[in-house]
């Protein structure tokens, strides 16, 4: 399974919020067979949001077989709705390809002084692969979190001003910011991008 197909599923979802341990259940369904755990932790989130360190564990001695497995940290004081999107986004790098890894210390501070940079600092073109992947993982989350079906369906309300983004926010139980990337007219076009 990869993002595009696990995003295709939970796009024909009408009823919010999505719950992440739903995605993950249907990440296992595709195959996923990592030992996934989400863990609160405290962070300086001027400099990080949420983490994801991958290990592997021997079931026993001697040439033991060995076992992947995904540790998620979110920050605990964060809104439910940032820790929602920040553990989805976090558990959409389980799909990852190996060359999107950051596997060094080094790697990870890079990584993180270029997505830690307020947006008007940042630059797609100079940030590297590593630094876009993390941020197309933010949208990818968006797109699951605020299924296209249910968008579709909350579409008129919103173009007639009934409902607003704060309130298709508390529906979605995702940050504001990410309903209106969702809710506005190119976002079809970007999810079909997502799902490719």
């Amino acid at each position: 399974m990869n993002a595009g197909d696990l995003i295709k599923v939970f796009s024909t979802c009408e009823n919010l919020p999505i719950d992440v341990n739903d995605v993950l259940r249907e990440l296992k369904a595709g195959g996923c067979e990592d030992d996934i755990e989400f863990i609160g932790v405290d962070f300086d989130t001027e400099i990080l949001q949420g983490k994801i360190k991958v290990f592997h564990l021997r079931d026993g001695l001697y040439g033991a077989e060995t076992r992947r497995c995904v540790n998620i940290y979110y920050h605990r004081g964060h809104d439910p709705n940032w820790q929602r999107l920040i553990a989805c986004k976090e558990l959409l790098h389980v799909l990852d390809p190996d060359w999107a890894l950051t596997n060094t210390i080094g790697d990870i501070e890079r990584l993180a002084e270029k997505i830690g940079l307020p947006p008007e600092m940042q630059d797609p073109q100079g940030d590297g692969l590593d630094a876009n992947v993390d941020r197309l993982a933010e949208w990818r989350a968006a797109a699951l979190l605020l299924p296209l079906a249910a968008r579709d369906l909350l579409m008129p309300a919103y173009k007639e001003g009934k409902i607003s983004l704060a309130q298709i926010a508390i529906l979605a139980d995702i940050p504001r910011k990410y309903v209106a990337f969702v809710m506005m007219d190119t976002w079809p076009s970007v999810h079909a991008l997502l799902v490719k």
